[in-house]
């Protein structure tokens, strides 16, 4: 791919992401549902913003999401637990087969204590991408959103009636002087007066990230590094809304950053096309540079984005994090796959290596 290409990608992918945002509006009355336990299950789902994008990784985690940031809160009261399944890139429609085909998720949902969805925002990106400037195709996309998000919450209600429920506004990243805000707004305030009415209907307190973002977009968004997604302040922010409306006061714990993760392959540093993600302690490589490393061991594989297991060589592989899909490529657990293959795999924490060995020493 050309480096005009690539702009030109990156271009489309900021403007159509701006449909992240929406007109303030006032925040929907905060529903009573039961104190949380002592002892929380909290399950975070949707997107890219649930999975921390935006906030840089520390030490091998998004660690400053508002997911992570609003556990640690949790944990501030007593134990709890986090399953986020945030994956980045997913659509309202996707997210909504996933949880008729993701077993991982109905289980931990059906026990959780708490609940978040962030969903919306890649519904308006990639319609934008696919047809630029076509408003009927974004309309059309909006009334899928509209009731894909009202069988979301009640697939949700439907296995656990009494979790509390908090759905995230999609939010506009420009701030109103810049022309792109305007032109973005109608669609994103269509978007967020439909998770307004889901909410309604199936008792989820909506968080308002759209007014709370308004005249604090250079603030909360990482636009100065051509990003779309919170910065850590933003996702403080989110973390800081629903915590007030939980406990009614937030104590801020930023985590501050450090490495980024190298591989060794049979003690040797590896260099691969793209870089290595860790995602929720878990290191990821794209699925294409696996299947390199491990050329002559890998005769078959499946898998599917969102599951929890793939199939290596016939087998069955339980996966410690979902696959991931990130610019529309799949991203596999290394750890997993290689350790299926009969190899030895290492992580060491204080320089944030992970180490393969497929030969014996």
């Amino acid at each position: 791919m050309t480096f005009l290409r690539r702009l030109q990608i990156s271009f489309c992918l900021l403007l159509v992401l701006c449909l992240l945002g929406t007109q303030a509006r006032p925040a929907q009355a905060v529903v009573h549902r039961p104190i949380l336990p002592e002892e929380v299950d909290y399950v975070a789902m949707g997107d890219s913003i649930t999975a921390g994008w935006g906030a840089p990784a520390i030490n091998g985690s998004r660690l400053n999401g508002f997911a992570a940031q609003l556990h640690r809160q949790l944990l501030t009261r007593g134990p709890a637990e986090l399953h986020n399944l945030g994956v980045p890139g997913l659509t309202s429609g996707q997210f909504l087969f996933l949880l008729d085909h993701w077993p991982e998720a109905s289980d931990v949902i059906k026990h959780a204590d708490l609940i978040t969805l962030s969903l919306g925002g890649n519904d308006i990106i990639w319609t934008d991408y696919k047809a630029p400037g076509d408003e009927a195709k974004m309309r059309e996309a909006l009334s899928k959103y509209e009731a894909n998000i009202e069988a979301i919450l009640g697939k949700i209600r439907n296995q656990n009636a009494t979790a509390r429920l908090f759905v995230l506004e999609v939010y506009n990243p420009f701030s109103p002087d810049d022309s792109r805000h305007q032109a973005l707004s109608e669609y994103i305030q269509w978007a967020n007066e439909s998770i307004a009415m889901a909410a309604n209907t199936h008792e989820a307190t909506v968080v308002p990230t759209a007014s709370l973002f308004l005249d604090h977009e250079k603030e909360y968004v990482n636009l100065a590094n051509d990003d779309i997604h919170p910065n850590v302040a933003g996702h403080t922010r989110i973390a800081e809304q629903i915590s007030h409306v939980l406990f009614g006061h937030f104590n801020k714990m930023v985590v501050q950053q450090d490495m980024k993760p190298t591989l060794l392959w049979n003690g040797k540093p590896q260099k691969l096309k793209t870089p290595m993600l860790v995602e929720n302690g878990t290191v990821y490589v794209a699925s294409d540079q696996v299947a390199s490393l491990h050329k002559g061991m890998l005769k078959k594989w499946w898998f599917r984005v969102g599951l929890w297991w793939m199939q290596v060589n016939g087998k069955k592989v339980k996966l410690p994090s979902p696959v991931l899909l990130i610019d529309g490529h799949p991203y596999l657990p290394l750890r997993s796959v290689s350790q299926a293959l009969g190899a030895k795999v290492y992580w060491i924490e204080d320089s944030q290596t992970i180490s393969v060995m497929t030969k014996k020493e």
